[in-house]
Order: C-alpha cells, then sequence, then structure tokens
C-alpha cells in the first residue's frame, strides 16, 4: 500500500460558493505538507485555476482541490470522460499526489446532454450541470470513482 506524504487532518467540507461560478471550504482544516503541519480558515468564493479544459456534452470530470503551505487554494483537473449511456462501464479518476500539495477534496462535475462546463465561467448549479464534492482526510484511496 502507497501512503501519502501530505494529507488533511481536519475535514475541510468542499461545497459550492455563495458567488456564482465558484466553490469554497465550509471549515478550517489542518494539513501536513512534508511533515510540517498547518492551518487553513474556512475560505468562500474559491475560483478553479486557470487553464483548465471546458466540458462538452454528456461529459464528467474531477478537479481536486489543493492546498499549498502558503494556504493558496488551487485546483487539478483529471481526465475528462464520456459515460457510457448505460451506466455499464464504471470510470475512475486517479487522486493526483503533488509534492508540494495537499489534496483536500474534489468536485466532480457533470454535464447534461445539452449541457456544458466552463471553469470560472459556468455555475456548478447552472441548468444540465451537476457537481457532487468530495472530501479527503488522512490517507485516502488512489482514485475516485466518475
Amino acid at each position: 500500500m502507497n501512503f501519502r506524504d501530505n494529507y488533511a487532518t481536519t475535514c475541510a467540507v468542499v461545497a459550492e460558493g455563495t458567488n456564482a461560478t465558484t466553490f469554497k471550504t465550509t471549515q478550517a482544516t489542518s494539513f501536513s505538507i512534508a511533515g510540517l503541519g498547518y492551518y487553513k480558515a474556512a475560505t468562500d468564493n474559491l475560483p478553479f485555476t486557470a487553464g483548465h479544459t471546458s466540458l462538452g456534452n454528456s461529459q464528467k470530470c474531477a478537479f481536486f482541490v489543493c492546498l499549498d503551505t502558503a494556504g493558496a487554494v488551487t485546483t487539478i483537473q483529471g481526465d475528462i470522460v464520456t459515460p457510457s449511456p448505460s451506466g455499464s462501464i464504471q470510470r475512475a479518476a486517479e487522486i493526483p499526489n503533488p509534492t508540494d500539495r495537499v489534496v483536500i477534496g474534489a468536485i466532480v462535475v457533470t454535464t447534461g446532454a445539452a449541457a456544458t462546463f466552463v471553469p470560472n465561467t459556468t455555475d456548478l448549479s447552472a441548468a444540465g450541470v451537476t457537481g457532487t464534492y468530495y472530501n479527503f482526510v488522512g490517507d485516502y484511496a488512489a482514485t475516485l470513482p466518475l
């Protein structure tokens, strides 16, 4: 079993942000990077990191929420997948394990047949867009089901 060097020790609770097109953490979190402890207060109206690829119709993608030692919040985009119409083919996103940040959660965005998602432009609760939120504490799995 592989263990993560960087991990949250308390749950940040990732959720949709108050302002359109943003996300937030609703609880303060303590976390460890390279063996040192850090703390980040709950923060609202966080943007996605610039440069992410947009999702087209009927696609799904995980955006992993990270903290660095300065408490800056960034996102890492996983692979964009097109789920099978029957649901018979299951997909998983590999949870990144960066050396300079800790992954504290994920936002899995799913678009409907007539919807698209552009990070920092499309709201996470727009028509045809579903955001599902995950939180990671301690040593968690290597993949996230999509």
